[in-house]
């Protein structure tokens, strides 16, 4: 009986100890988009894309946290993201001869301590052949750097884009010891031919929570199980 009984408590605190790993949805409802003009000789849309470029266009203090999109000025011109807030999608439009179209998100995740993994994904439908298509993904420091987490680009080959990317433990890190909570998406295309859309759905970024169950909840079982045994022992 003694060593029954020491085997379940031993249980009870095991269970007091496990954590569960759930998700939550960081990234806000997509309600509007902001026309927000930035002169980069077209490196908000590629590979080039800079950490300045992104601290320059979205970084700004006096930019609210939202849905960003570049607008016609020197260098990217003619064209502009739209929303679809009934899908909860971002609509990229192709324009031929031009340096392309962006869409930006700036946010705030509050408590960042609280994660134990971030992950950012996406799915973009393609309007054809043509055009390419790229994204990236930032955060920013306590003393103003924007640091790069990932990016990518692909041709358009016809096929659905679906990106998930899950950051890195020395990632996390990071973020938890030098982020200030900013985080930035960007989302480019260019080229192909004038009037075809991309369609980006499922934008997500998503926290990976290490939940503890409550003491009494997780142990109720096993303590009656205890009490149980001792009673019949007894008996």
């Amino acid at each position: 009986m003694k060593k029954t009984l020491c085997t379940i408590f031993l249980g009870l605190a095991g269970l007091a100890t496990t954590a569960f790993a759930a998700t939550v949805e960081l990234m806000p409802g997509i309600e509007s988009i902001t026309g927000q003009g930035y002169n980069t000789a077209g490196r908000l849309t590629g590979n080039g894309i800079t950490a300045a470029d992104v601290k320059g266009w979205l970084g700004n203090a006096s930019r609210t946290d939202g849905w960003y999109t570049t607008t016609g000025n020197a260098d990217l011109k003619w064209g502009k993201a739209s929303v679809n807030t009934e899908t909860q999608s971002i609509i990229l439009p192709n324009m031929n001869g031009t340096k392309g179209v962006c869409a930006g998100l700036k946010m705030t995740i509050d408590n960042m301590q609280a994660y134990d993994g971030l992950t950012f994904s996406f799915s973009l439908t393609p309007p054809g052949t043509g055009p390419t298509f790229t994204y990236s993904l930032w955060y920013e420091t306590m003393t103003g750097d924007v640091v790069e987490l990932c990016k990518g680009s692909r041709g358009n080959n016809g096929s659905v884009w679906n990106v998930s990317y899950d950051l890195t433990d020395e990632q996390m890190s990071a973020l938890k010891a030098n982020g200030n909570g900013k985080v930035y998406a960007v989302l480019g295309s260019a080229g192909g031919n004038d009037g075809n859309n991309a369609v980006v759905t499922d934008i997500s970024l998503e926290g990976t929570l290490a939940v503890v169950p409550e003491p009494a909840t997780a142990s109720l079982g096993l303590l009656g199980l205890a009490a149980l045994m001792m009673r019949r022992r007894r008996a």
